[in-house]
């Protein structure tokens, strides 16, 4: 669920979800972080559910966080796992037109976030 949050919030970052995002979404979350299709469902489903919903930005990274941190010592958020996920934030922001300022700065708040796990 704090992946699909994830992308959602870098996808709508810089105000809109651009076709060129959900698709990277669904090539590069089976790549980057998972061998499972299941965990793929998952990212997908969430994502469409926050955009169904219009979830800001804001709401959607701060769920994302809260269900990191509470799951932090069963989700083994090892320095491989954080790099994974920013790798994933990535390609997704630059999926459309390169990485746009809000993207950026979304990335580097994650990165400031995860420095606690």
């Amino acid at each position: 669920m704090a992946m699909g949050s994830l992308a959602y919030a870098v996808a709508k970052a810089d105000g809109q979800i651009h076709p060129e995002e959900k698709d990277t979404i669904k090539k590069i979350a089976q790549e980057v972080l998972f061998s499972e299709d299941l965990s793929n469902d998952y990212i997908d489903r969430m994502f469409e559910k926050m955009e169904t919903a219009k979830i800001s930005v804001n709401d959607a990274y701060d769920y994302a966080i809260d269900v990191l941190e509470a799951n932090k010592y069963e989700f083994d958020f090892y320095d491989s796992i954080k790099q994974k996920c920013l790798r994933f934030m990535e390609l997704i922001a630059n999926a459309f037109q390169g990485t746009s300022s809000s993207e950026l700065n979304l990335i580097n708040r994650f990165k400031q976030d995860i420095e606690k796990y």
